[in-house]
């Protein structure tokens, strides 16, 4: 596997797996109780859960919170998602 550098900035802190803290949030491509979509500073954010609800957003701080059962979270190729002719979740849910 080849090493890739991403410049950028961002920190995330998991407490407890059920408060998510974000900073170098750009925007929010989608939610709701079972996935947060998001873009940061370091790339395409997917986190996944239940009962998942952002209780705080200010994109002009790049700050998110979110509450609920946190399951996962994974960057993603944002290159590869938005390729020719395909929407981000006909990548998602292959």
């Amino acid at each position: 596997m080849d090493a890739k550098r991403i410049e950028g900035s961002g920190k995330i802190e998991l407490l407890s797996r059920e408060e998510l803290r974000l900073t170098g949030v750009k925007d929010v491509h989608s939610f709701n109780e079972e996935a947060v979509i998001l873009e940061t500073d370091l790339g395409l954010l997917t986190i996944g859960g239940e009962d998942l609800h952002i209780v705080k957003l200010n994109l002009e701080e790049g700050e998110l919170e979110v509450k609920g059962l946190i399951n996962s979270f994974v960057y993603n190729d944002e290159s590869k998602l938005f390729s020719k002719g395909e929407g981000i979740f006909s990548k998602l849910f292959k």
